[in-house]
């Protein structure tokens, strides 16, 4: 991964209009049925070898962190928390963590899914208003959800498409800002997840700034 490929990435889907997308959207038959399916753990995704994934450890961007502050009061803590499985320490002290992540509660579960339904739906983060789609190298990929197939309550696809372009873009203008900040300590090979019960200090990277946590 590297600013250049990054860029052209960038620069196509630029020139890919939302519309282009619509086709693969509606033939999922997709409505949100707010099950909440997406906000448990209901499965681990191995990413490396050092690397095992929770499916809903959500990585959001501080955009998505102080929109969700603003409608709840909550504080940033309270919110979000160090990516623990985006982590490498070349060099350092401390372990240097790769963006933040939505907080979960103690059964693993998203904080913000309650008594069966999602909390901050108007205000969820940009990932979570694109879910079960995600950008692929060629075309929209579709991951599970109780809420495919559902064909008498289709949601608006050209909305979707539009958020999904805005979200790669986005993510891909993030990962350019994060490798300026890291420079040449980022090392994708010595990647890793630190153990859930990591008690320590971390650098978090996020492309706007960089914050000293304790975990």
């Amino acid at each position: 991964m590297d600013i250049t490929s990054l860029r052209g990435r960038i620069g196509r889907l630029v020139q890919t209009h939302s519309s282009s997308l619509i086709h693969e959207i509606e033939r999922a038959d997709f409505s949100c049925s707010r099950c909440g399916w997406c906000c448990h753990r209901n499965f681990d995704i191995r990413i490396t070898d050092n690397i095992s994934r929770p499916s809903n450890a959500i990585s959001i961007f501080p955009g998505d962190i102080r929109r969700i502050i603003k409608m709840t009061g909550r504080k940033w803590d309270e919110v979000a928390g160090p990516d623990i499985y985006s982590c490498f320490s070349k060099g350092c002290d401390v372990q240097l963590v790769i963006g933040w992540i939505l907080k979960r509660n103690d059964e693993d579960n998203c904080v913000f899914y309650r008594n069966g339904e999602c909390t901050i739906y108007s205000c969820r983060p940009l990932i979570c208003r694109c879910y079960p789609f995600f950008m692929g190298d060629e075309d929209v990929e579709i991951m599970h959800c109780e809420g495919l197939g559902k064909k008498t309550l289709n949601e608006n696809a050209l909305e979707i498409g539009r958020a999904l372009k805005r979200y790669e873009i986005k993510k891909l203008h993030s990962y350019i800002r994060i490798i300026e900040q890291i420079g040449d300590k980022l090392d994708i090979a010595t990647m890793k997840s630190l153990p859930e019960k990591y008690s320590g200090d971390v650098l978090v990277f996020d492309g706007e700034s960089v914050s000293r946590c304790k975990l």
